[in-house]
């Protein structure tokens, strides 16, 4: 018997993870939908447990990139120490969620791994018009990052599209509903357009195989020294 969600509102079998798992293979981007990965009730705990979480403006990214987005710190991964989350009870329960058993089995699948992932850093993200995330690649933030995971958790907003370019001259653009979850290779450069309308807000973590400290070296730290 296929194994599935133990949550019997979202029930998901082995045969629809591995569609989804194909497709991610063949494009390196996948948009699981609304009610499988995170249900109604994960999106408004979420959603409650964040209000508690300290905000900060990011205009730029840590290869240089340039943004213009508010993020709340879940769980962080400096260069040279292990992934943390932040203080406060609010970032351990949604990591809680975030690792639960049964989404961490999901995502085992999806990825095609025979091992569980570790969430390396976690944050949310809220865009309102004319914030936008810039080209840039997950894996200059950590060599280790093979997996980003975006849980959206806005419904009324216009623009905002998460565009991916898996070669110089394709791109790819994805416009996911509330509730879905996108799934992309960190291998890849993508970008969030600017949000024209209302409020674009997620939550975005980053997977890898690999535990321990962030082995990426920061240049301009080191030159300081």
């Amino acid at each position: 018997m296929a194994r599935a969600l133990n949550d019997k509102s979202r029930l998901l079998s082995e045969e629809v993870l591995t569609k989804y798992r194909i497709e991610l293979l063949v494009k390196g981007t996948v948009v699981i939908a609304p009610q499988i990965l995170f249900t109604q009730d994960d999106l408004a705990k979420i959603d409650q447990l964040q209000a508690e979480i300290p905000e900060e403006e990011v205009r730029e990214g840590d290869a240089g990139d340039l943004h213009s987005v508010f993020v709340k710190r879940v769980r962080v991964d400096p260069p040279g120490k292990a992934p943390s989350n932040v203080s406060g009870t609010a970032s351990g329960q949604i990591m809680e969620l975030v690792e639960s058993k049964d989404r961490s089995f999901a995502l085992r699948h999806i990825f095609g791994a025979s091992s569980d992932y570790v969430v390396r850093r976690c944050q949310m993200h809220r865009m309102p018009p004319g914030s936008f995330v810039g080209i840039h690649l997950d894996a200059k933030s950590d060599p280790d990052f093979e997996y980003s995971v975006v849980v959206q958790l806005a419904r009324d907003f216009e623009g905002g599209e998460f565009v991916v370019y898996p070669t110089g001259y394709e791109q790819h653009v994805f416009r996911p509903p509330f509730g879905a979850v996108l799934v992309t290779t960190c291998k890849v450069r993508h970008e969030v357009k600017p949000v024209s309308s209302g409020e674009r807000r997620s939550l975005v973590y980053f997977c890898s195989k690999r535990g321990g400290a962030n082995r990426r070296i920061v240049e301009s730290s080191a030159a300081r020294l």
